[in-house]
């Protein structure tokens, strides 16, 4: 439904006619800004949030152009300025730099900066967004496969704080609300909205999970696993909460630059990793894996000490207090698994298969997509790992004339002597791929637009936090 918006008249009608969604808890007023990308889910809920009396206003329509899909991606942003226009709600519209495809981390870091600015300039504590049940359905699933805890799987929650102090309320969650009753509402009132094509693309391990939830998950758990799944993760999310609780009566409070994990000891497991999972998510955004926090967990319940690398920085605990640490991480030879489609829980490399269209190859020809933090390559026969550098480490970059040593590449390219252990290495089999901050390996160049590609990903800014 990649229509116009609808006449006024048609919105506003539309908007009084949908049930009224449940209020949020704790209220702080003031403006709240609601993203918006013009599919169905978001067009509902700001038609809802429009119509109620508590709420009108008070709104102000964030909408991100990730410049993706060319014309597509720009006419999103004109659909959302007119329906916004015709319901008299101001509109924010921002876009990312540069264009064409990118890591989803990529992506995600450019939203949230924005979101961020509108936040700031419009004096809003809270961003509300379309998440639904079927979305909550999609996480579960993925963090099951990733063996998160309660607090990994208690997402996405109806309304989270976050360190900053702003408030995230997802009012469709909480109303048990699910994709195909929004676009069902949506039709009967005569509404249109944009439809992104590329979520249906199996790309990426959510929209498989997507594709499956919505093509078969029905048929396969009955009609209500939707409402199951929701209450399993509202359950867990509270359990995690008073795990929380606890620690807090224990002295320990996760979000702190400097942890006190001393009470914790010869305490259950559970509680130390419901605390080093929020704190970390705190500290840095990022939903550590259980496998990561292992080491620390034990040491924290034994009263030991250490030196930890987790979400891609170094962490040390010494006499029942972590904290963070200036030095770079090092990841040492021993290799790990690199799961397509799941940022890497350690350091946060991401890959993907993807396919690459005309438009993105002239962008990696054309050198507009820097190949030292974001690479294409043919995929390779053999499963991915990922290690620190070891001695005697040669590879071939892209358009070298032969192979030469990590150690002098790296030395070329002006890295930092301390920040080198810091830098990921992917291999296939024996064979490096590649090295953030140097381009790829030219053995798995591509050499025009093809489909099923790998693309590999280092979090975006994080080689120049090593340079510093």
């Amino acid at each position: 439904m990649n229509a116009g918006p609808p006449s006024t008249e048609v919105l506003r009608a539309a908007a009084a006619s949908l049930p009224r969604l449940p209020r949020l808890a704790d209220d702080p007023g003031g403006p709240l800004l609601v993203g918006v990308s013009g599919g169905a889910d978001s067009v509902y809920l700001l038609l809802a949030l429009s119509a109620d009396e508590a709420f009108a206003g008070r709104l102000v329509v964030a909408h991100f152009d990730h410049r993706v899909r060319g014309r597509a991606s720009a006419a999103d942003a004109e659909f959302v300025a007119a329906l916004c226009a015709s319901l008299g709600v101001p509109c924010r519209l921002g876009s990312r730099a540069s264009e064409g495809p990118a890591s989803e981390g990529a992506l995600r870091d450019a939203r949230e900066a924005f979101f961020a600015s509108v936040r700031a300039d419009a004096g809003s504590a809270v961003l509300v967004t379309a998440h639904h049940v079927d979305d909550v359905v999609e996480t579960v699933l993925l963090r099951l496969a990733r063996g998160a805890g309660p607090g990994g799987l208690g997402s996405p929650r109806v309304r989270r704080r976050f360190r900053d102090g702003h408030v995230r309320w997802r009012p469709l969650v909480a109303a048990g609300l699910r994709k195909r009753d929004l676009a069902q509402a949506l039709i009967a009132a005569r509404v249109t909205w944009r439809e992104d094509a590329t979520n249906a693309l199996p790309v990426t391990a959510r929209n498989r999970v997507r594709s499956w939830v919505g093509g078969g998950a029905d048929a396969a758990l009955g009609e209500g696993h939707a409402a199951g799944f929701a209450l399993s993760a509202r359950i867990l999310a509270e359990s995690h909460d008073a795990l929380l609780a606890w620690a807090r009566e224990l002295g320990c409070v996760p979000g702190s630059d400097s942890l006190d994990l001393a009470g914790l000891r010869a305490r259950p497991a559970a509680l130390a990793y419901a605390v080093l999972a929020e704190h970390l998510r705190l500290l840095s955004g990022t939903d550590a894996s259980p496998q990561s926090l292992a080491p620390v967990v034990a040491a924290a319940l034994e009263g030991g000490e250490g030196r930890f690398s987790l979400c891609g920085r170094v962490h040390r605990l010494r006499a029942g207090r972590l904290s963070l640490s200036a030095e770079p991480a090092a990841w040492g030879v021993t290799p790990r698994p690199l799961r397509l489609g799941v940022p890497d829980p350690e350091c946060g490399l991401l890959a993907e298969t993807v396919d690459v269209d005309e438009a993105l190859w002239r962008a990696l020809s054309g050198g507009v997509i820097s190949n030292t933090e974001e690479v294409y390559l043919r995929s390779p026969a053999t499963g991915l790992v990922w290690r620190g550098r070891a001695e005697g480490d040669r590879c071939r970059p892209l358009g070298a004339p032969g192979g030469a040593k990590l150690s002098d590449l790296l030395i070329n390219r002006k890295l930092p002597e301390e920040s080198r252990d810091s830098l990921p290495v992917v291999l296939a089999g024996d064979e490096i791929l590649w090295v953030p901050g140097i381009p790829p390996s030219d053995a798995h160049r591509l050499d025009g637009p093809c489909g099923g590609a790998l693309r590999l990903t280092w979090p975006p800014g994080r080689l120049v936090w090593l340079v510093r």
